[in-house]
């Protein structure tokens, strides 16, 4: 099988959600002995790249929020001079598009007019638009909205089949573009479960790490923007500190917002019991879910599926979220308490204090529901089952069981 990927994010070293899918996907399929080529782009390069990534012929070009008129030429330019190299040799029997903005390119250029395609959808990317531009006036984001949703549209009516990670993607892909259900399928992102899993010694954990001794510790690691409602968990820590002694927040990410997190945690007086790490390299993410206690997902809008919460779980660390999303969808299949009520501060207070109090308090319970959580992860989010349902989804799309494409 000659696979051709479509993304407009980065494949080599992934760091967000959406770019370990990509990640593990076209990797994936490549140890399967296919024969794998992704067209993507990233901020920080040379004006364009060739490289191989783990079995992978990747071609990136640079495209960077601050310059968009060089962003704009360049979306016109790389993705059809990538697409020129690899058809070289064959071509492809099937496309994978992650993200609209390089499949549609590809697509007015007709590239793609004979390709069966595939499309992942992680989140409408005009929602993630305003929701990072939220302080832009509604003028300046109107033009942003409307073309970002016309191109994802378009990439969506093209595609043979649309896949999502969540129900609650399944709804909106269905509610904003139209999208009929039998195009759709559900594919749960995954854990690596042999990098991910529960460490023999805690505490040697986090004193290597450096969490403070003697304090309950709670992880969370998310990229520092409004919408991951990091806001929120400060205030739920600064009410858990009138009422529960020795919590400890480790907060890891980078992000827009790290600034005035930083201000709100001084505000609060909460420079002992908040440590931000900054940006936690993958290598040693096992090591932060393994140390914690409770993991906390205080997502406000937009989880698609929320990788970190099959993570965590896979190291044995229980996670409590918020009802938003992918979130909702993984938590309630395990325990419906560890959800939260809602997404407001006082309800993650309320959640993470009925927690504690539930399980941390007898070492067996607790250790019993590390087990539990180990055990949820490993059943239900391989990136081995993930692979296995998209292999099927493609050879369907390529022998035409799914149906004419939507040219």
């Amino acid at each position: 099988m000659r696979i051709l990927f479509i993304a407009d994010v980065p494949l080599e070293n992934p760091t967000s959600g959406s770019e370990q899918v990509l990640y593990q996907q076209a990797t994936g399929l490549a140890r399967e002995g296919m024969e794998v080529y992704a067209i993507t782009r990233q901020a920080a390069l040379p004006s364009w790249i060739i490289r191989d990534v783990t079995g992978v012929r990747e071609g990136s070009y640079c495209a960077s929020a601050q310059d968009m008129i060089h962003s704009f030429f360049s979306l016109w330019k790389y993705p059809f001079k990538f697409y020129g190299r690899f058809i070289e040799g064959a071509h492809f029997q099937v496309a994978v598009c992650h993200q609209p903005f390089n499949c549609f390119s590809l697509l007015m250029m007709r590239k793609l007019q004979h390709m069966p395609l595939l499309y992942v959808f992680h989140s409408p990317s005009h929602e993630e638009y305003l929701l990072s531009h939220r302080n832009k006036s509604v003028l300046r984001n109107l033009l942003h909205v409307k073309t970002r949703r016309m191109i994802e549209r378009v990439c969506l009516k093209r595609a043979v089949k649309i896949m999502v990670l969540s129900r609650y993607m399944e709804e909106k892909v269905r509610d904003i573009h139209g999208i009929t259900a039998n195009r759709i399928v559900v594919n749960p992102g995954g854990v690596e479960l042999n990098r991910f899993k529960p460490s023999q010694n805690r505490e040697a954990l986090k004193n290597r790490l450096g969490f403070p001794e003697g304090k309950i510790h709670l992880l969370t690691i998310r990229n520092l923007e409004a919408r991951m409602g990091i806001e929120n968990l400060l205030r739920s820590i600064h009410i858990l500190k009138k009422g529960q002694a020795g919590i400890h927040l480790v907060l890891g990410g980078e992000g827009i917002e790290r600034q005035n997190l930083e201000k709100m945690i001084k505000d609060l007086g909460l420079r002992e019991e908040v440590s931000m790490t900054g940006f936690i390299p993958s290598r040693i993410l096992p090591e932060y879910y393994g140390a914690a206690d409770f993991f906390i997902l205080p997502t406000r809008h937009l989880e698609g599926f929320g990788l970190v919460t099959p993570e965590s779980m896979a190291c044995g660390t229980p996670v409590l979220g918020t009802p938003v999303g992918g979130t909702k969808e993984i938590l309630s299949h395990f325990d419906p308490e560890f959800l939260f009520s809602d997404t407001s501060a006082e309800a993650m207070a309320k959640g993470i204090q009925k927690a504690i109090e539930r399980h941390f308090a007898w070492k067996k319970e607790y250790d019993d529901l590390r087990v539990r959580c180990r055990e949820y992860a490993a059943t239900n989010y391989s990136w081995g089952r993930h692979l296995a349902q998209l292999k099927s989804i493609l050879e369907e799309i390529i022998s035409g069981r799914c149906g004419p494409m939507n040219v």
